[in-house]
């Protein structure tokens, strides 16, 4: 063995946190040099200890950029010997299982990363995943739920056809008890993700488990969501891309669908269509980028950018591997000229509209480019922020839902650009952010945004509320469930927030909540002092939203809501709202008057003495109006 080798396994094995940091990156670039750690594959023993000693020591250190830096190590090991290193998997696994569960979400990310880079050049996943099994038993709660969170990723990288989901689904089962809600909920999500893929059976599986009725009601309940919105997954290749709904099932679907080994020319055909159906759906009247100042973007500047990039063709899986093998090597080295990098961007978004997304491969390949994206998110360059930041709203404006990782991966780089001085790199990270709300409608987002409402910067804090406020028009309230107390304790936080603006925005946030969970909404009213509570009101009459409603019975077909936004401009870019079907309160199109929804069960008599009440409200009584109308006869308030 070299010298050289030896003396990688003693930095690997010394116990000194800040040499580790220093010669992290140099063992990267060693490893990645197939020349110049020529033996690194011919020598078991030495491997063994080396592998052995980055688990043990590196990974399960209690210092997080320890723990990474050893993360960074091991896929570059990965990297380097392929499917040599499936010897490697009973090592490292213990040590990543637990990581699984770190207090840290970068750590978490990587590691799962990891992981799927191990089942993908490695070893296949099902010999991965029998060894894992038993993070599904970890003590540790957060690492029950990140075993859910990892096969979730796995099916979405991978496909089902890679599993042996009989053996799985049993450990699944059990976590439906566990004493921890977040536990549950994402054992429920990962029985709902392998029925997306599987189909209906799941259902007859988990009917013969001897689940109680009650939890089983409430998992086919979540069957049938899905299963309405659109979602479900055929087969590996019968899906046509243009099929793929959110999960909230906001976005329509095709009827239509294609083969994925359709040729390319059909391919962009696809993508373009997908680019073009959805700036007719979001381009409106142009948003406040004007006011913003010279440099400023908006979505409209977005949207148009979309697809204002060469054309490609690909012929074939290895060909999408390749040229995004390709892209993430360019971008992953700022010491490549800048153009090469904004190249590169565009260079996505080619893709995209040439259907990549229709190859299997494409989502784990995706992945692996997270930490390319950070890094140009955080360029210095203005104008490779602006197309990163294009790029990633690009892709969730396609994939939608199918973009959760990558948006919670960069969702908090991009808040990082919210209070540059830079115009172009601030409005860039706002319009980013929006439309990863608006197509990617993934309760982990929910989070990102709310810990940036404490943010010490005015400009963040304010950004974050307004984002709040478009969440809680765009998104379904299932989707807001598993988070209600944190976006009314962070409502709450801004109803009290040193900025005027920010309280402003907040106030809107507290309507939008409202229309969600009026019990929830109404108790967080009776925790405030008399004086915000007063500003809540005169928010509701200032923004004249309570229904308008005929004086007579109408048929459904003739009964009006229609819901006048004095601030629409600023609460969507595009100049309309988004109606949401199953939420409690109904949305209207603020600017064409079309109706996006009617009902014929409004009690009339009851709807307009509930008006009435509205200009007589006391501060104890705030709600009176609202709370008179029967369900869905009052729109949410802004």
């Amino acid at each position: 063995m070299e010298p050289r080798m030896e003396s990688c396994l003693a930095q690997v094995l010394q116990k000194d946190v800040g040499k580790r940091l220093q010669v992290g990156q140099e063992l990267i670039d060693y490893f990645s040099d197939k020349q110049k750690s020529a033996d690194l594959e011919h020598d078991q023993t030495m491997l063994d200890k080396l592998v052995d000693g980055l688990a043990t020591s590196w990974v399960n250190s209690s210092n997080y950029k320890v723990v990474l830096l050893g993360m960074d190590i091991l896929s570059a090991l990965v990297t380097r010997l392929q499917d040599r290193f499936k010897a490697q998997i009973g090592t490292v696994l213990p040590s990543l299982i637990d990581r699984l569960g770190d207090a840290k979400d970068s750590v978490r990310e990587q590691d799962q990363t990891l992981l799927l880079k191990i089942m993908d050049q490695a070893a296949n996943p099902q010999y991965v995943w029998d060894r894992m099994l038993g993070g599904f038993k970890h003590k540790n709660f957060r690492t029950r739920e990140g075993t859910c969170l990892c096969l979730v990723a796995t099916l979405n990288a991978s496909g089902a056809h890679t599993l042996t989901l009989s053996k799985i689904v049993p450990h699944i089962c059990n976590l439906l008890g566990d004493p921890n809600s977040q536990v549950r909920d994402a054992a429920i999500n990962s029985l709902v993700e392998i029925y997306r893929h599987v189909g209906e059976r799941v259902r007859a599986d988990l009917s013969k488990k001897g689940l109680p009725q009650s939890r089983l009601n409430v998992i086919f309940t979540k069957f049938d969501e899905v299963q309405k919105s659109g979602n479900m997954i055929q087969s590996a290749n019968d899906k046509n891309f243009d099929d793929e709904d959110s999960v909230d099932g906001n976005r329509p679907s095709s009827a239509s669908s294609t083969s994925s080994k359709a040729p390319p020319s059909s391919r962009r055909n696809v993508g373009m269509g997908t680019t073009r159906r959805l700036g007719s759906s979001t381009l409106g009247s142009k948003s406040s980028a004007a006011k913003e100042g010279a440099g400023a973007v908006d979505e409209e500047d977005f949207i148009k950018a979309f697809d204002d990039v060469p054309v490609v063709q690909i012929y074939s899986s290895r060909d999408l591997e390749e040229s995004i093998n390709k892209i993430r090597e360019i971008l992953s080295d700022d010491k490549h000229d800048w153009e090469q990098r904004v190249n590169a961007l565009k260079k996505i978004r080619s893709l995209l509209l040439a259907g990549a997304a229709e190859y299997d491969n494409f989502f784990q390949h995706l992945r692996l480019l997270d930490g390319a994206f950070k890094l140009s998110a955080k360029d210095l360059r203005s104008q490779v922020v602006r197309e990163a930041c294009i790029t990633l709203g690009h892709l969730s404006s396609v994939l939608g839902n199918k973009f959760d990782h990558g948006a919670e991966a960069i969702m908090p780089t991009i808040f990082n650009l919210i209070p540059n001085s830079a115009k172009i790199m601030a409005t860039s990270g706002v319009v980013a952010v929006r439309l990863i709300i608006r197509h990617t409608h993934i309760p982990r987002l929910i989070p990102v945004i709310t810990s940036n409402c404490t943010s010490k910067s005015v400009a963040v804090r304010r950004r974050c509320f307004e984002f709040l406020d478009l969440l809680l028009q765009e998104w379904q309230t299932h989707s807001l469930e598993r988070h209600i107390s944190v976006l009314a304790e962070t409502i709450k936080k801004g109803i009290h927030d040193a900025d005027s603006e920010a309280r402003i925005e907040a106030r809107k946030c507290y309507w939008g909540f409202h229309s969600h969970f009026s019990r929830e909404a109404e108790h967080l009213y009776h925790t405030l002092e008399s004086s915000y509570q007063k500003a809540l009101q005169s928010h509701l009459k200032n923004s004249d939203s309570i229904v308008s409603l005929p004086q007579s019975d109408r048929s459904s077909s003739s009964s009006q809501e229609s819901l006048n936004r004095p601030l629409s401009a600023k609460r969507s870019p595009t100049g309309s709202t988004t109606s949401r079907a199953s939420t409690v309160s109904t949305k209207s199109v603020s600017t064409t008057g079309s109706l996006q929804r009617s009902r014929s069960d409004i009690d009339v008599n009851a709807a307009a003495s509930a008006k009435s009440k509205v200009s007589s409200a006391s501060g104890a009584t705030p709600f009176s109006s609202a709370a008179a109308l029967p369900p869905g006869s009052y729109a949410s308030l802004g």
